[in-house]
């Protein structure tokens, strides 16, 4: 699997915005390929259970941001650096488990698994996380959790506290 783009880590931001949220991981990082930039933010809340959302910089300011398609057809190298990133949060938080939602765009139908998801869950496939997280796949949220193994006893109860969370 081919390397991922150099990446930056550019703080850590408070939120007041979501009571659930403590802060989030904030890093940058641009494709050599497009010349785009990416911000990558990791949400930190309760328990350990961070969530992965990435984005073209060009699309900061608009609603659907983590919807959009760059058109750069560069996504195993994004997601490569995306991965590379979480283990950066991983280092700061060895506890740390993730999810990530793919987000639906105008051609998914609602009621089944959006694109992005799919392609998000097969690039996991060939990361070989097996030895680190259990990944959780929750189709009809189009989520994924992926629980460190070293760091929660009971993988069950976790993850029906997590599917909790996404319903609120």
């Amino acid at each position: 699997m081919e390397n991922g783009y150099k990446f930056q880590f550019l703080g850590i931001l408070k939120t007041n915005d979501d009571p659930y949220q403590i802060d989030s991981l904030t890093y940058t990082f641009v494709s050599l390929k497009s010349g785009h930039r990416y911000q990558v933010i990791i949400e930190r809340y309760a328990n350990h259970l961070n969530c992965i959302k990435f984005y073209d910089e060009s699309t900061d300011l608009v609603k659907g941001r983590f919807s959009g398609l760059s058109g750069t057809y560069e996504p195993r190298t994004i997601f490569r650096t995306v991965a590379e990133i979480a283990l950066d949060a991983l280092r700061r938080d060895p506890e740390a488990s993730f999810f990530f939602v793919g987000a639906a765009d105008e051609k998914d139908h609602t009621g089944k698994t959006n694109r992005r998801y799919r392609v998000y869950t097969a690039f996991l496939k060939d990361l070989g996380i097996g030895k680190y997280f259990r990944p959780v796949y929750l189709d009809d949220q189009s989520a994924c959790i992926l629980v460190n193994i070293k760091a929660v006893p009971d993988i069950k109860e976790y993850v029906l506290r997590v599917y909790e969370f996404f319903a609120t």
